[in-house]
């Protein structure tokens, strides 16, 4: 299938650039729950063709259910709506690099709720991860926090990144009890079941969304962005482990802030770079 370094930087160009895609659905206007519609609806198209051919399908214990519930509702409908909602103001590049806040506060969590061992190195990483995000949330001008406060967008963005830390808490050590192409399955279904029944709920009549773009990019973000990127991340990981896989992740905001930047023409400032920079060392060094 190729060199899994290839195949891995293929991975993260997909996840980097469908911050660009996703930047695309929320400035035509369309409702973050219809965007999430689309991604997941042809996401959990490409999985239900995959788990086809992986019989039998595992039948997890009523534990292990809830638990791919709650990760279906934290990283498939409630980030997607934060992260569709947020796209609608915030630059698709500055929004990937907050995102890079992840690992730092599953860092601080695992101190001190699951009493990890703090390490000077990982010290120094969660300060530069700190500081970069920083300088990328206030573009250098950290007054205007005191002044005008975060934008609605910059807090929809980190609302999502609470929501992907939750997913990622819950599904700690999932992978002893469940294999981790049905465990996404099931909760990308189960998170597609509660944004049909949300949307059902809120938005009775749907916008017109038959356009070319919509179907188009919400193509991209469900069957490239969701299934084959997955595909691809595992045989990394089986081909040469979880820790020389995590590295690649730290392309993913660097594609996206290129793609931005050549597509939808968003400018690369200087506190985006110099903050970015920061923040991807101290991630590296949280590893």
């Amino acid at each position: 299938m190729g060199s899994p370094y290839l195949l891995l930087t293929l991975t993260a160009a997909i996840w980097g650039s469908s911050w660009m895609a996703g930047s695309i659905l929320s400035r035509a206007e369309i409702p973050p729950i219809y965007s999430s519609l689309g991604r997941f609806g042809f996401g959990s198209i490409g999985l239900l063709i995959i788990m086809l051919g992986v019989r039998p399908w595992p039948k997890p214990s009523k534990p292990i259910l809830y638990r791919l519930l709650a990760m279906g509702f934290c990283g498939v409908a409630l980030y997607n709506i934060c992260f569709f909602s947020g796209l609608r103001t915030v630059p698709s590049g500055r929004a990937s690099l907050m995102a890079s806040l992840q690992p730092s506060l599953i860092f601080i969590y695992s101190r001190f709720v699951w009493g990890e061992k703090v390490t000077f190195k990982k010290l120094f990483g969660l300060t530069l991860s700190l500081l970069g995000a920083g300088l990328v949330l206030t573009q250098a001008d950290p007054e205007k926090l005191f002044v005008t406060g975060l934008g609605s967008g910059d807090l929809w963005i980190l609302a999502a990144v609470l929501a992907w830390f939750a997913y990622t808490i819950l599904g700690r050590d999932l992978a002893n009890k469940i294999e981790p192409l049905p465990a996404t399955a099931y909760s990308i279904w189960a998170g597609l079941a509660m944004l049909i029944l949300y949307a059902l709920i809120t938005h009775p009549d749907a916008p017109n969304i038959n356009t070319p773009s919509f179907w188009g990019v919400s193509a991209y973000l469900g069957f490239l962005g969701t299934t084959l990127a997955f595909l691809l991340y595992l045989r990394g990981l089986e081909q040469i482990g979880a820790a020389r896989t995590s590295i690649f992740l730290n392309f993913v905001p660097i594609f996206s802030v290129l793609t931005s930047n050549i597509i939808l023409q968003e400018p690369i400032t200087w506190p985006t770079m110099l903050g970015g920079a920061l923040a991807l060392t101290g991630v590296r060094l949280l590893r």
